[in-house]
């Protein structure tokens, strides 16, 4: 038969129950903004008789084994792969629109097109008016706003390199850091099982700080079972590896060191990156951030290198010495020389092979100097230090006549020839493989267009995949304000009528003792 008290303890134990979970609903309404909070729920079981062999036939009441959260350690792991893919195509994304912002794409009164219709207009003023100073005067000032133009978008990719660079060392040590952290919940956790204590919280820090650490670089979790408890629910530990190497085992964490590179090739200067414990280098092939900076600072476009800042630096380079080459010396195609360039003609002052385009300022003299050759001489030339020379800061050098003056007479028709011609190397198809420099520049900037089109396109498809995918694992872990005002009330229910239970359990033993006494 049933214990004397067995209706006051199983109403005891309704009480119980009912307390935890209404401190559990509870929880869980408080933290329904929290990031990264797993709702939790009661895990509950009926008590059977207190003897397998009695005649009991009534059970014993409600056990509360334990709170549990409600995670979805799959959902995490595809979260975790497709957060870091658009950890990459973001980065790309920003850095692409500020690459199309140094280089002016925008077709504004400042764009490459109209700075360039602007130098050509002055010299088609020249070429009808070649002995007039305010027409020589405006071929000067176009022409140095041309080196001015370059100058500015060759330190805007400069910065923006450096801030990649700069962007390496910021997300290593971001990793750093979210490894010691991870690290540091490992080591709670296994604690807190092995004493009982829940982990439910800790297990929420750890995972949402694997989320941030999975945007900056690709990780491959490992969960390893610590604990098992009575009911069955499991506590474990997280094994991380980021592009095939491992970064977190179990209570251990490796560092990753950057280092300055100092050789001949493109990245130095930049950082490097390798293991602090072993000093081997750090590859990063895979995706997210840090392999997004990586590539905008070192891609060249070159043997499967993506087209990152120097393509763009080159590209500017290349088109910057190779016009002022024309400029200078003409253009040759199969074998001929088709225009004589700004070195053939004469200035009114009767000068002659004089550079209207050099790099750092230098004059003629010194320009050339700088080489034994054509080749090297313009290959000083960059986007960076293009400059007009300190000749032609007189104008009576800017060479418009392709013969010497008689005297100082600029009424005869060969006096203005070679502004002309200079006219039309600008224009002419010959001098880029890809024809004019108004059609090498749009091909660049073409070029970039593609690659920030795609960039954008992944990082949208990207979003709205890891957006899916979130909302997949809210719709498991995350709060309901409804679903938890619903079990408030069930629970507050029910710890009313375990609270009626108790009190007519008292009223019968004192009843049932009053009976006895008399």
């Amino acid at each position: 038969m049933a214990s004397t008290f067995a209706g006051l303890s199983i109403a005891s134990r309704g009480l119980l129950a009912s307390q935890i979970g209404t401190a559990t609903t509870t929880n869980n309404m408080s933290n329904v903004n929290t990031p990264g909070y797993s709702r939790q729920v009661v895990n509950q079981v009926a008590i059977g008789p207190a003897a397998v062999y009695s005649r009991n036939t009534v059970g014993a009441g409600a056990d509360v084994t334990s709170v549990s959260r409600v995670n979805s350690y799959r959902l995490n792991q595809k979260y975790w792969q497709q957060n870091c893919s658009l950890g990459e195509w973001l980065t790309k994304t920003e850095y692409l629109t500020e690459i199309e912002k140094a280089l002016g794409t925008s077709s504004n009164d400042n764009g490459f097109s109209n700075m360039m219709k602007d130098f050509y207009a002055a010299l088609e003023s020249l070429s009808t008016n070649a002995g007039d100073s305010a027409a020589r005067a405006k071929v000067y000032e176009t022409g140095n706003a041309v080196c001015e133009y370059f100058k500015a978008a060759a330190k805007s990719l400069t910065q923006l390199r450096n801030d990649a660079n700069n962007e390496v060392k910021t997300t290593v040590d971001q990793i750093n850091s979210y490894a010691k952290q991870i690290t540091e919940l490992n080591q709670q956790i296994s604690t807190a099982a092995s004493a009982g204590a829940s982990t439910n919280e800790l297990e929420d820090r750890r995972d949402l700080l694997v989320d941030e650490l999975s945007k900056l670089t690709d990780v491959n979790v490992t969960a390893n079972i610590i604990n098992t408890a009575s009911d069955g629910t499991t506590t474990a530990s997280y094994t991380v590896s980021i592009n095939g190497q491992e970064l977190i085992s179990g209570n251990n964490a490796r560092q990753l060191e950057c280092c300055t590179i100092t050789d001949d090739s493109a990245q130095n200067g930049m950082y490097g990156i390798k293991w602090a414990d072993t000093g081997d280098s750090f590859n990063v092939s895979n995706s997210g951030t840090l392999k997004a900076c990586m590539d905008l600072r070192d891609g060249s476009g070159s043997a499967g290198n993506g087209k990152g800042i120097p393509y763009y630096m080159s590209k500017l380079d290349n088109f910057a010495r190779t016009f002022a080459k024309a400029f200078n010396e003409g253009i040759y195609a199969d074998g001929k020389q088709y225009y004589g360039g700004h070195a053939g003609g004469y200035g009114l002052d009767g000068t002659t092979g004089v550079r209207f385009f050099t790099c750092d300022g230098e004059s003629t003299a010194d320009f050339l100097a700088g080489g034994t050759d054509t080749a090297t001489r313009y290959n000083k030339i960059t986007a960076a230090n293009i400059s007009l020379s300190s000749d032609v800061k007189d104008n009576n050098k800017i060479a418009a006549a392709s013969q010497a003056p008689s005297g100082l007479d600029t009424t005869t028709g060969s006096n203005n020839q070679n502004a002309a011609d200079l006219l039309r190397i600008c224009k002419d198809s010959r001098m880029f493989n890809s024809g004019t420099p108004v059609d090498y520049y749009n091909s660049v900037i073409s070029t970039l267009g593609t690659e920030t089109s795609y960039a954008s396109r992944e990082n949208d498809r990207q979003t709205n995949m890891v957006s899916y995918i979130g909302d997949s694992r809210a719709a498991v872990s995350g709060v309901s304000e409804n679903e938890e005002m619903a079990n408030f009330s069930k629970y507050q229910q029910a710890y009313i009528a375990s609270s009626k239970a108790v009190t007519t359990w008292s009223e019968i033993y004192e009843a049932t003792i009053n009976m006895v006494s008399d």
